[in-house]
């Protein structure tokens, strides 16, 4: 999926990509999505092989958006793979306002504790809404991988287009 933000007009499958997203960011994940998710899921997992896999999440702003978000779509992971996967491995420290409204912050994830336990000697899915930059998913990887992760792979359910970075060719 492609998410374009807000304040561009949209055709109406960008309007259905957002309304899928925001549902997810609000906690419904819709069936369709959850069986997606699962599927990319395997096929990293076989694309990759080995074995002691985990599947985390970049956490939400506050410890009730990361469960209302992701507590249902972990359980349904982990029965449809086999692989663990545990919304609590990574969560913020403090509770803050969404980076969209206060601004994002250069290193989201030193507000992330992560479960050493959980991660270390493990191959980790690392599963966020929507990846722009990629800062986060960079220093939230950096971070795993000094907890002891053996490697880590994202999994987005969007990415962020922007019409203002189109570039034109002369």
């Amino acid at each position: 999926m492609e998410y374009l933000p807000k304040r561009y007009s949209a055709t109406m499958k960008q309007e259905n990509d957002r309304e899928v997203i925001y549902d997810f960011k609000n906690g419904y994940c819709r069936l369709s999505l959850m069986n997606t998710i699962v599927e990319n899921i395997k096929e990293i997992k076989k694309e990759l092989g080995g074995n002691n896999w985990r599947v985390c999440f970049i956490p939400a702003s506050t410890h009730i958006k990361t469960a209302c978000r992701y507590q249902k779509l972990a359980t349904f992971i982990e029965k449809e793979t086999g692989i663990a996967c545990d919304y609590h491995t990574i969560q913020p420290i403090l509770d803050q306002e969404s980076g969209h409204i206060t601004g994002k912050k250069a290193n989201p994830a030193e507000n992330f504790t992560i479960k050493a336990s959980d991660v270390a000697g493990k191959n980790i899915i690392l599963i966020d809404d929507i990846i722009t930059r990629g800062m986060t998913f960079m220093q939230t990887t950096d971070k795993l991988i000094r907890n002891g992760a053996n490697m880590v792979r994202g999994l987005f359910l969007a990415k962020t287009i922007n019409p203002d970075w189109v570039r034109h060719s002369a």
